[in-house]
């Protein structure tokens, strides 16, 4: 028995239905002998010929006959559907540094304490998640406090240290 193989491009073929138009070609060009119908009938004089409706019926069957055209193997309405997606789309990226929305910001994980009063707080960078009334409180009685001084190192990796120490008098 003999076996052949199928190529993957099969489904991107289009299928003629009446000679080399295509299904959509069809469609595009029914579209406008429906709405000359509909023009026909409800402008006065009520299915009777004027020069306003012969007007809108050439208009109408010019404009879908020319989107029916192929041009390079595709349609002008394909063509023109490209063409309003890419004038649609932003065209100008502004950065801004202040911009919070896509950066990493710090947040305290964790306090530990070491032998000489020295607190060290171990920073971990993460989404950006807003403190409480009573933390920002807590934070600003630690940086207030005179009995208490701090020192920031940057840490290995873009971490930052922040070291608080007790004065002693």
């Amino acid at each position: 028995m003999k076996t052949t193989v199928v190529p993957a491009q099969i489904t991107t073929v289009e299928d003629r239905i009446a000679g080399s138009f295509t299904f959509i070609q069809i469609v595009l060009l029914i579209i406008p002998l429906i709405l000359s119908t509909a023009v026909y009938v409800a402008v006065p004089p009520h299915s009777g010929l004027s020069s306003v409706k012969v007007i809108v019926t050439v208009l109408l069957f010019s404009a879908f006959g020319a989107l029916a055209i192929r041009i390079r193997g595709k349609l002008v309405l394909d063509w023109l559907v490209i063409l309003l997606r890419f004038s649609f789309r932003p065209h100008i990226y502004v950065f801004t540094k202040s911009d919070i929305t896509g950066r990493e910001v710090e947040k305290i994980e964790s306090i530990k304490a070491t032998r000489k009063s020295h607190l060290k707080i171990k920073v971990e960078r993460s989404a950006i998640t807003p403190l409480s009334l009573g933390e920002q409180s807590k934070i600003n009685i630690l940086f207030d406090n005179p009995s208490l001084s701090y020192r920031f190192e940057m840490a290995k990796k873009g971490g930052i240290d922040v070291s608080l120490t007790s004065k002693k008098n």
